[in-house]
């Protein structure tokens, strides 16, 4: 189990670029996997706060979403199941974490620009109105 935030701040969505696999190089949401005890809504405020330096307010669920990758057989390799949430940035300064290369504000117009793993440019089309709507 994983989860993924979609951090609104200054009228932009907040995107990391991947240090490491799965999706090394590419913009994503802030996310990661849940720890053993910790609730979803807790593990999304630590990832986004551990990637991004931000402390955030959760506002409601998104989408779940399956991230599954096989190997050339066409054995199953990863299988998340990822929770996204909306949230809004309340503190803290903007500064990647250690498994984050870079941040970057993004609007919708950035987004076709950007080289985005096929899960979250998938998200991001299904949801960019809500998304970009809410800002």
């Amino acid at each position: 189990m994983a989860v993924g935030m979609v951090v609104l701040l200054n009228g932009k969505l907040l995107l990391v670029r991947r240090k490491k696999e799965p999706a090394k190089d590419s913009w994503t949401l802030p996310g990661g996997l849940i720890e053993l005890g910790e609730s979803t809504i807790e593990a999304a405020v630590r990832e986004t706060r551990e990637e991004t330096g931000l402390e955030v307010e959760v506002d409601s669920v998104i989408d779940v979403v399956d991230y599954i990758e096989r190997d050339k057989q066409g054995n199953v390799r990863i299988h998340y199941v990822i929770i996204d949430y909306l949230g809004y940035a309340v503190s803290g300064k903007l500064q990647p974490g250690s498994d984050v290369a870079e941040l970057k504000l993004v609007s919708e117009e950035d987004l076709p620009q950007l080289p985005l793993p096929p899960i979250t440019a998938a998200f991001l089309k299904k949801h960019g109105k809500k998304i970009f709507g809410a800002l």
